[in-house]
């Protein structure tokens, strides 16, 4: 009985050692053949110079700048077509606008043109053979109580009812320039600064067209500035 179990135990050991050893050779054997079916593929890199890129800089203005190819570069075929690999250079020959230095001209004033407008009636009523002479200025005092006129060279002889007018805001002097023909009666007149209401200033300029002034025997037309200068109440 003893050497039957001797026997046994070897053989299972042997057993044992024998499954060891072929089990480890079949493992390393299935490892080398999977690393041999898939090799690692090794990654290539090409290296290639770029073409210097160059600033180029347009010329201000409405002309379109002339562009030509700088010499000594070279030509890259893309697909099927050639193209230009090297920059561009600008000709400055043409298409540049120069551009004014300095401050802008300041628009004449109101006040200006206005006076340029009179000055060139005064030369038409000269062409016409009637002299123009001016009367000075008049000072109007708009009160509640009414309407005094002072000043200037020519009586008036009759003086319209003033219109009521009436403002939220204070009102500013309004200055108007008058043209009187030799029968006294008030052919034009012409707003130089307004009082800030619009309906105050028409209703002025209605008033002074109402306005008789004394009669003269000269061929004569003769101008004035009126200044209506408003008092509250």
């Amino acid at each position: 009985m003893l050497e039957e179990k001797l026997e046994n135990s070897l053989y299972w050991g042997v057993s044992l050692v024998l499954n060891l050893i072929i089990f480890t050779l079949l493992s390393l054997y299935l490892s080398v053949r999977i690393e041999v079916k898939n090799p690692t593929k090794p990654m290539e890199v090409y290296l290639q110079e770029m073409p210097e890129i160059k600033e180029v800089k347009l010329a201000s203005g409405k002309g379109t700048p002339n562009l030509r190819q700088q010499t000594g570069e070279g030509i890259v075929r893309k697909d099927r077509h050639f193209v230009s690999s090297s920059p561009m250079e600008v000709s400055r020959n043409t298409g540049d606008i120069q551009v004014p230095v300095g401050r802008p001209k300041e628009e004449p004033s109101l006040l200006q043109e206005i006076e340029q407008r009179v000055r060139g009636r005064e030369r038409e009523i000269e062409k016409e053979g009637v002299r123009s002479t001016d009367i000075g200025n008049i000072t109007a005092v708009v009160s509640p109580g009414g309407i005094g006129l002072s000043g200037g060279g020519r009586a008036t002889v009759y003086t319209p009812p003033f219109p009521k007018i009436s403002s939220d805001e204070p009102l500013s002097p309004l200055r108007v320039r008058i043209w009187i023909d030799p029968s006294g009666v008030v052919s034009r007149v012409q707003i130089i600064q307004k009082s800030g209401s619009p309906q105050v200033d028409q209703k002025m300029v209605e008033f002074v067209r109402g306005i008789r002034f004394e009669a003269i025997r000269e061929n004569v037309v003769q101008t004035g500035v009126i200044t209506f200068r408003f008092k509250g109440g």
